[in-house]
C-alpha cells in the first residue's frame, strides 16, 4: 500500500491554495484542520467535497466532458472556502473565549435572538418614542417614560447588532428575515442603519456571499444614511476578498449591472477619494498637532468658538471653495483656520487628532455604539440633553447642524461638554452669551436650518467613523482593520470586481487627477494610461500629467517621451515646453533641455532662472565659450547675487582668462569672505603657482566652515572643471590633507 502524498506545505496555507485554485492540496491541509477540530459537521460537509471532485476527475479520465465541470469545480471551492472559514472561526472560539468577538457570539447564541420577533419590538418602541414626543402629558411624566422606552431599545438593539455580528452562514430564511427588516416602514432609519454595519462587520468575522448580496439590495435604499453605508461597506469588503471573489460569479455580475447606473460609479469614485483621503490621516494629524492648532490657540482671537466662522468655513462639504483672497492684516491663526477649514472640505479627517482622546467615556465600550448615526436617543446622550445648561444644549445642536463632525465625534463632544462640570459650562455659557449679544448673532441660532445631508456627507463621515472604531475602540486590536497599511490602494484597476468602474471615462479621469494631487504618482499613472491617451490634440494634457506623475516618481527618461508627445500635439503650451525642458535637465540630456530652454528665452529672453540653466547646459555640454554671454547677461541682470558672479568667474577661467575670473573673485572675497569664496579664490591662486597664499586661504574657509562636511563640500564642488584646465587633483588632494590635519592637532580623521 502506497503512502498518501502530502502537497508540499512550503511557505502555503488553505486560503492560498484555494486562490491558486489548487484544489486537491488545499482539501488535503483542510482535511488535517477539520480532523485535528473533530467537528462532524464540518467533516461530513468535507468528505462531500472531495467525494464530487473525485467523482468529476474520474469521469474526466474516462473521457466523459462535462459541460458544468468548471462551475461545479467553482461551488467546490466557495464550499473549502466557508469550511475553512468556520473552522477557523471554531478554533478562535475555543482557544482565544476572552476575545471580544467570541464572549459575544457565547452570549449571543445563549439568548437565541430571534430577528423578526426583535424587529416587531423595535417597531413598536419606535411607534412608542414618536407617541411621547408629541404626548402633551406633564414633563416628568414624559421624561420618565422616554427614558424607559429608549433604555428599552438600546438594549434591544445592543442584542440585535451582536447577534447580526456574530451570526453564521446566512440561511434563505436569514435572508428573508433581513431584507424584511430593511423594507419595514415602521422600523426606524438610524436603527436600519446600525444593523448595515452589523452585517459589514459579520462579514469581515466570517464571509458570507448572502451578506454582500443583501448589501447591494439595501444600496436602493431610499434613505442616504442607508444606502450609503451599504455601499462604503459593499466596496470595503469587495476590497478585503477580491481574489476570492473570483469564484463567486453572482457577485461579479451584480457589480457589472449596477455599473450600468452613472448615480451608482459616481458614488464608487467619492468613496474610493475618501477612504484615499483615510491613508492620510497621519499625516493630516501631525500637521494639525505641530502646526495648525498650535498657531489657532496662540490667538487670542480664538479663545471662543466663533459659530459664524464655523458656518461659513467648516461646512462646505462636497464644495471646491473659492477662499476670500487673503489680506495683509490676516493673522496667522485666520489663515490656519483657513487652511484648517479647506483640507476638510476636501476631505482630509481634521478632527482626528482632536477627539481620539475623548473615545474612553462607558458609552464606548459597546461596540453597536461606534457606528450609531448620532442621536440624543441613547440612554446616556438623553439624560445628558435633559440634565445639560439651555445655552449649552442650544450651542451644541447648532453645532451639529453646522459642522461637519462625524456621529462618533458628536457623542464625544457631549461627553466632553458633560465632563467639565458645573464652573466649565459656566464659562462656555459666558463665551456663548456674548456672542448672542452680538449684532446678527441672535439670528444665528433663530433661524438655522439644518443641512440637507447629501451622499458625499453621509459616506464622508461614516468613514470617519468606521476609522475610529478599527483604530480606537477598546478591542479594535482584535478586529480586521481595513485601514491598515497592507490595504494601501483603493482603485478600481487593483481589484477584479471593480475593474468595470474604470470603464466610465470622466470618474476615472477625475480620480487619476485626485490621486496626482495627492501625490499618490504610481496609481495616477496607472489610472491615466487606462484612459488609453492617443496621438491627438485633445488627448495633450493627458500626456502631460503623466510625464509629471513620472517626473515626480524620479522616471525621468519616460517622463521625457510623455512630455514629447504632448509638445507635439501642443506646441503652444508654454507649462509642457517648461516642464520638458526641466526633466531633460534633471536627465543631465544638455542637448534636449537646451532646445527647450531656448523657445522659453524666444519669449521671455531675460528670465534669470532659464539663463541660468542654459548656462548650466552649455557648461554640462563643455561649451565654455558660448556660455560667457549669457553669463555676462546673468550677472548683469541680478548683480547682487554672489552665484551669478562665481558663475561668470569660472565660464572666464575655463576659456583661459585666468586674470579677469581672479579679480571677480577678489571683488567677491572683499564683499563676503565665506568659506566659498575663500576656497574658490584659493583653487585660483593655485593656478598661478601662489600655494602659501592659497593655503592661508583654505586655512581661512576652514576655520569658517561650521563643520567638516562644509568645507569638503565646498572644496570639491568645481573638481572636474579644475580637472580639465590642468590642475592635479593629487596636489588639491595634498592641501586639502594639509589643512584638515593641523587644524586637527595632527590626526587626520
Amino acid at each position: 500500500m502506497k503512502p498518501t502524498r502530502l502537497p508540499n506545505m512550503s511557505n502555503k496555507n488553505i486560503y492560498s491554495e484555494l486562490q491558486d485554485g489548487n484544489l486537491v492540496d488545499a482539501l488535503m491541509m483542510l482535511k488535517t484542520k477539520v480532523d485535528h477540530l473533530g467537528d462532524w459537521q464540518l467533516q461530513q460537509e468535507l468528505e462531500q467535497i472531495q467525494s464530487t471532485y473525485t467523482s468529476m476527475l474520474s469521469y474526466l479520465t474516462q473521457g466523459i466532458e462535462d459541460p458544468e465541470a468548471m462551475n461545479i469545480r467553482g461551488k467546490l471551492i466557495q464550499q473549502a472556502y466557508s469550511i475553512n472559514d468556520r473552522a477557523n472561526r471554531s478554533i478562535t472560539l475555543r482557544k482565544q473565549p476572552f476575545n471580544k468577538y467570541c464572549q459575544t457570539y457565547t452570549t449571543s447564541r445563549a439568548e437565541s435572538i430571534d430577528v423578526p420577533t426583535t424587529v416587531v419590538a423595535l417597531e413598536t418602541i419606535g411607534t412608542t418614542m414618536k407617541d411621547l414626543k408629541s404626548d402633551e402629558m406633564r414633563e416628568s411624566i414624559r421624561r420618565h417614560d422616554m427614558e424607559q422606552t429608549i433604555k428599552q431599545r438600546d438594549e434591544l438593539m445592543g442584542k440585535l447588532f451582536d447577534h447580526t455580528w456574530t451570526s453564521d452562514i446566512w440561511t434563505k430564511s436569514d435572508y428573508a428575515n433581513y431584507s424584511n427588516l430593511f423594507a419595514s416602514e415602521q422600523l426606524p432609519a438610524s436603527d436600519k442603519a446600525i444593523i448595515v454595519s452589523a452585517i459589514t462587520l459579520a462579514c469581515y468575522e466570517l464571509f458570507d456571499v448572502q451578506k454582500l448580496m443583501l448589501l447591494f439590495d439595501v444600496y436602493l435604499h431610499h434613505d442616504i444614511e442607508i444606502s450609503q453605508r451599504a455601499l462604503v461597506g459593499l466596496l470595503l469588503l469587495i476590497i478585503r476578498y477580491d481574489n476570492r471573489l473570483t469564484y463567486y460569479p453572482q457577485v461579479k455580475s451584480r457589480f457589472s449591472l449596477y455599473c450600468e447606473n452613472h448615480q451608482f460609479v459616481e458614488d464608487c469614485f467619492r468613496i474610493f477619494m475618501q477612504l484615499q483621503y483615510s491613508k492620510m490621516t497621519d499625516a493630516v494629524t501631525a500637521k494639525m498637532t505641530n502646526d495648525i492648532m498650535p498657531a489657532i490657540l496662540r490667538s487670542s482671537r480664538f479663545n471662543g468658538i466663533d459659530l459664524r466662522k464655523l458656518d461659513s468655513e467648516l461646512t462646505k462639504n462636497g464644495e471646491n471653495p473659492e477662499w476670500h483672497q487673503n489680506t495683509k492684516d490676516d493673522s496667522k491663526a485666520e489663515k490656519k483656520m483657513r487652511q484648517m477649514a479647506d483640507m476638510q472640505t476636501e476631505g482630509a479627517d481634521v478632527y482626528w487628532t482632536s477627539f481620539v482622546s475623548l473615545k474612553g467615556f462607558p458609552f464606548f465600550q459597546q461596540l453597536y455604539h461606534w457606528v450609531a448615526p448620532f442621536s440624543f436617543e441613547y440612554p446616556e446622550p438623553y439624560r445628558l440633553a435633559n440634565s445639560m445648561r439651555p445655552e449649552i444644549l442650544k450651542t451644541v445642536t447648532t453645532l451639529f447642524q453646522l459642522a461637519p463632525f462625524c456621529s462618533s465625534d458628536m457623542f464625544s463632544f457631549i461627553f466632553m461638554i458633560e465632563s467639565v462640570k458645573q464652573m466649565g459650562q459656566d464659562v462656555i455659557a459666558d463665551q456663548i452669551n456674548s456672542q448672542l449679544n452680538e449684532e446678527g448673532a441672535q439670528d444665528l441660532f433663530e433661524h438655522i436650518k439644518p443641512r440637507e445631508r447629501k451622499a458625499i456627507d453621509v459616506s464622508r463621515c461614516y468613514i470617519y467613523d468606521l476609522y475610529r472604531l478599527f483604530k480606537a475602540y477598546p478591542y479594535h486590536s482584535q478586529l480586521f482593520d481595513p485601514f491598515c497599511k497592507q490595504f494601501v490602494n483603493f482603485s478600481p484597476l487593483y481589484f477584479d470586481i471593480l475593474k468595470p468602474l474604470a470603464e466610465n471615462y470622466d470618474e476615472t479621469l477625475s480620480l487619476a487627477e485626485f490621486m496626482m494631487r495627492r501625490g499618490e504618482y504610481h496609481d495616477a499613472i496607472a489610472l491615466f494610461g487606462h484612459l488609453n491617451p492617443k496621438e491627438r490634440e485633445e488627448d495633450s494634457d493627458l500626456w502631460q500629467k503623466m510625464g509629471f506623475c513620472l517626473q515626480k516618481i524620479g522616471d525621468s527618461e519616460t517622463a521625457i517621451k510623455m512630455y514629447t508627445t504632448a509638445y507635439q500635439l501642443n506646441p503652444n503650451s508654454k507649462w509642457t515646453i517648461q516642464h520638458l525642458a526641466q526633466t531633460a535637465f534633471d536627465d543631465k540630456d544638455y542637448a534636449l533641455a537646451l532646445t527647450y530652454i531656448d523657445i522659453i528665452l524666444k519669449e521671455d529672453e531675460d528670465n534669470l532662472k532659464w539663463l541660468s540653466r542654459k548656462a548650466e547646459c552649455l557648461f554640462g555640454m563643455e561649451q565654455y565659450e558660448d556660455s560667457i554671454p549669457t553669463l555676462y547677461k546673468i550677472a548683469y541682470l541680478d548683480e547682487q547675487s554672489e552665484k551669478a558672479q562665481e558663475m561668470l568667474a569660472w565660464g572666464l577661467l575655463m576659456t583661459g582668462n585666468t586674470e579677469k575670473a581672479t579679480k571677480i573673485h577678489s571683488e567677491l572675497m572683499e564683499q563676503n569672505p565665506s568659506v566659498r569664496n575663500n576656497i574658490n579664490l584659493a583653487h585660483l591662486l593655485i593656478l598661478k603657482g601662489e600655494i602659501q597664499e592659497a593655503y592661508h586661504l583654505y586655512d581661512a574657509a576652514y576655520q569658517l566652515a561650521k563643520d567638516e562636511e562644509e568645507f569638503r563640500k565646498a572644496f570639491w564642488e568645481w573638481k572636474n572643471y579644475l580637472e580639465r584646465i590642468g590642475l592635479d587633483a593629487g596636489k588639491l588632494q595634498l592641501l586639502f590633507d594639509t589643512v584638515r590635519t593641523i587644524r586637527n592637532g595632527g590626526q587626520s580623521d
